[in-house]
Formats: C-alpha cells, structure tokens, sequence
C-alpha cells in the first residue's frame, strides 16, 4: 500500500473551526466519489513540526493500491466536480508540503495511532533490522512507512502507534514526535 501525505496549516486569520469543516467536507467529497485505485482518505490536526516551520497543523493520508493510483487520485481532487470543495481548502491554506510513503511493517490502516516518530537513520546504513527492532518496541498496533524517492520534507521513516509511542533509538538514528488527532477517515466503496 502507498499513501500521499500532505502537511498543511491555514492562513493566521483563519478560524480553526472553517478551515477543519472545509477540510473534513473535502476529504468526505473525495472518499464519495472514488477514482481507480484510491482506496481512502483520513486527516488529522498535527502538533509542530519542522517541515510547518515548527508550528502545528494538519497531515492528509490518502491511500491507493501502488503508486499507480496518484494520477487518477490527483485528477480527480481537482476535476470540475470537486472544484468549489477543493476550492473551498485550498484558499484558507497558507502552506503545504506534500510526500509519498509506502507501508514496510505493521498495520496497514493506522488511522486509531495517535503518536507518529518521523525517524531519520545514519546515512550508509542498512535500515530493516534497526526498524523491525524499533517497531518491535510499541506496545500494541504500530504501523510502519518508508519515504519513496526522497518526495517530501519529514523524515525517511514514520513509526505510528498510541499515545504513549515512546523509542529507545539505536546509536545516529532520531526522532521527532508527533501527536496526531483523527478528523476526519473514510473509505471508499470499491
């Protein structure tokens, strides 16, 4: 499974509560209408983070079948009859970052995990063992995804699990937490 991540965060002036009903009701209008290869969609409210110049925002997971799903996926989020719904986000959103990951442990959906460390590995070092080791040390669900292509501005690795997601990192290897609240997750129908 793949997933597109979108990092974003509204302009000063927006209230909170507009910018959230407008995000939510467009990942709702995504799910609804569907397009090859999307499987579904959840956004969350996110702490700060160095790639929001270390201010809190939101983090968008949409989820295809393999990284053949983003064109359809990106049409389809801009086609005329998403136009005013994706309009309606876009123009309270001041700054975006987006990257693609791919599941290599764990859960598939990690939708429930509330606690993400985005964790960086020395350079020249092989990472399976390290990872298969980090994850091995969350208690309860724990889903694991890997940076495709160097797409994106967070960390190579994101290690989610619940609240108390806490890592004893091996030596060159860090992290940066974050903690994640659910708004809004849909799946689509197909």
């Amino acid at each position: 499974m793949t997933a597109y991540l979108f990092w974003h965060r509204p302009f000063a002036e927006i209230d909170r509560e507009a910018y959230e009903a407008a995000l939510t009701g467009f990942h709702r209008a995504l799910v609804a209408r569907g397009c090859p290869g999307f499987q579904g969609a959840a956004t969350y409210r996110i702490s700060a983070t160095p790639w929001l110049d270390g201010r809190p925002g939101y983090e968008d997971w949409s989820f295809v079948e393999s990284s053949a799903g983003l064109d359809p996926l990106n049409e389809m989020a801009v086609a005329p009859g998403m136009w005013e719904v994706h309009a309606g986000i876009s123009g309270k959103t001041e700054a975006g970052h987006g990257g693609i990951y791919y599941r290599v442990l764990g859960e598939a959906d990690p939708g429930a995990l509330t606690r993400t460390a985005w964790l960086a590995r020395p350079r020249g070092i092989r990472y399976e063992a390290p990872l298969r080791a980090l994850a091995a040390q969350v208690k309860g669900p724990v889903s694991v995804w890997r940076k495709q292509m160097v797409l994106g501005p967070a960390p190579e690795f994101a290690l989610l699990g619940g609240d108390s997601l806490a890592l004893d990192l091996p030596e060159g290897w860090n992290a940066h937490y974050v903690e994640r609240r659910l708004l809004q997750a849909g799946r689509t129908a197909g």
